[in-house]
């Protein structure tokens, strides 16, 4: 009985606090408490509208919730800098290098609109099963995860730098027949076609060409040339840290108490928290526990952006299978001209071009969810070629097509061709796995076992929503107790 996740089903919950409209007791998800995930998993679930918190899975109540939050994507390979881009970058570069170190950057009006862009709120929970989880399930789990639990699946032996390559490959400035011919651009197909005539016409091979035979401009700077022009004069640095709590020398741990001033005083300046929200204890639970069980480059990292020596910013972001997912972003609100939630986002799509220089299946970044009423939200649109999540069919849309739509009504099925998924048989219930008395074993048999004593069916009515909402290929890797 393979599973490679387990988690405590909290069901759908009674409305909260939204964060976005501030309305009491209208945001509503589902939720599950996990005891550990693994990255391809958890790739999975976010297609289908899932985030974590910390430990705490959830997926919006797309019809119940006052904001409904779609899953939002960019195609990092494809992406192309807009014009207010272009300026936040601009504006960074002339503050690195024209003011003294050690100074603070002047604002000006309009300039800092992204404001806790990248900032999901959080979820208004509290688990009260972490000690059941830490025992039980590492447990029971232990036989299918051949020998390993969450504890020895940990983060050990990843390094900073392990996510970089020494140096990000430079573009040509003019793209070859041969370039264009292993290009999946429409616009270089187009291109090779132009050069092809051309070197028929010249009786010469179309391989030896490069683009200046059809008059055209050279390519635009590549995002990585962007980037290196802004911070030429090395005052800022960047440190790419994995999650490591186990270690005591571990650089996560000998920058906590750093990052954790920063989270409080971004907490409590753009979002109004009080001192009691910001403590440790609520920053590990919610930015330092990531839940994986994966020993590999994957999984949950702080990306620091030092200025002049100064932790400025964090974001935290998860590295999965085939994206970049970002977390959280928090920052010295001192800071905030800077347009922290743009910036960091460039820097975070670049990461995912560099990954993918080793490994091809990274291609996408995660910017978690898009609330189309939210003002706060609208920047994330601003990175084409962008995607929405359909929220009933879990097949995904360009943003441009989909707003239309949201125009219209907060709540919106974009796919409307696609057939619904079927409900699942019995059969297929039957070979999903639940924890009963701290052991693990099939649904199915656990059905028989509890109709011959005569028991209550505990899973009976959770099950199907369960799979429902995270796929049958997804439920059946995944070990859900109630």
């Amino acid at each position: 009985m393979s599973i490679d996740t387990a988690g405590y089903w909290y069901g759908e919950g009674e409305g909260h606090r939204c964060g976005y409209c501030k309305n009491e007791t209208t945001n509503i998800s589902t939720g599950l408490y996990l005891s550990f995930i693994s990255p391809l998993r958890y790739n999975a679930l976010i297609d289908r509208g899932w985030r974590r918190s910390g430990m705490y899975l959830y997926k919006p109540s797309m019809e119940k919730t006052c904001c409904p939050q779609y899953t939002i994507k960019c195609n990092a390979l494809d992406f192309r800098i807009s014009r207010s881009q272009k300026k936040v970058l601009r504006n960074f570069s002339e503050f690195l290098q024209s003011s003294n170190p050690g100074s603070l950057p002047t604002f000006k009006r309009g300039q800092h609109s992204d404001i806790a862009q990248t900032s999901e709120h959080r979820p208004n929970f509290t688990p009260s099963c972490e000690t059941k989880l830490a025992s039980d399930v590492k447990s029971a789990c232990t036989t299918v995860e051949n020998g390993k639990t969450k504890d020895n699946i940990s983060s050990k032996g990843r390094q900073p730098e392990a996510c970089f390559p020494a140096e990000a490959t430079r573009p040509a400035t003019f793209k070859t027949g041969t370039q264009l011919a292993s290009s999946s651009k429409k616009r270089d197909f187009r291109r090779l076609r132009k050069l092809k005539k051309i070197a028929a016409e010249r009786n010469i091979s179309w391989e030896e060409l490069d683009v200046r035979a059809l008059g055209v401009q050279p390519d635009p700077p590549s995002l990585s040339e962007r980037l290196s022009k802004a911070i030429a004069n090395k005052r800022l640095e960047m440190r790419l840290i994995p999650i490591d709590t186990d270690d005591p020398e571990s650089e996560f741990n000998k920058t906590f108490s750093m990052s954790h001033k920063v989270f409080q005083k971004y907490q409590m300046t753009i979002h109004n928290d009080s001192p009691e929200e910001c403590r440790e204890q609520s920053f590990k639970r919610f930015l330092c526990q990531p839940p994986f069980s994966a020993e590999s480059e994957e999984g949950g990292y702080h990306q620091h952006y030092y200025i002049d020596g100064k932790l400025v910013a964090v974001g935290v972001l998860d590295l999965l299978p085939w994206c970049v997912s970002s977390v959280y972003l928090f920052y010295d609100p001192d800071y905030s001209a800077l347009s922290f939630g743009t910036l960091s986002a460039l820097f975070e799509i670049e990461l995912v071009q560099q990954l993918n220089s080793r490994h091809p299946g990274v291609k996408w970044y995660y910017m978690g969810f898009y609330i189309h009423s939210c003002p706060k939200m609208k920047y994330k649109s601003k990175f084409s070629p962008s995607y929405l999540l359909c929220p009933t069919k879990y097949t995904w849309w360009p943003i441009t097509d989909c707003q239309l739509k949201l125009d219209q009504k907060k709540f919106c099925v974009f796919d409307e061709k696609t057939a619904e998924e079927s409900a699942p048989t019995d059969e297929q219930l039957g070979t999903l796995k639940v924890l009963y008395e701290r052991r693990l074993c099939l649904y199915s048999a656990y059905k028989m076992l509890r109709q011959s004593l005569e028991d209550d069916d505990d899973y009976e009515d959770v099950l199907p929503i369960f799979v429902k909402l995270t796929g049958l290929d997804n439920a059946q890797k995944i070990c859900v107790y109630t």
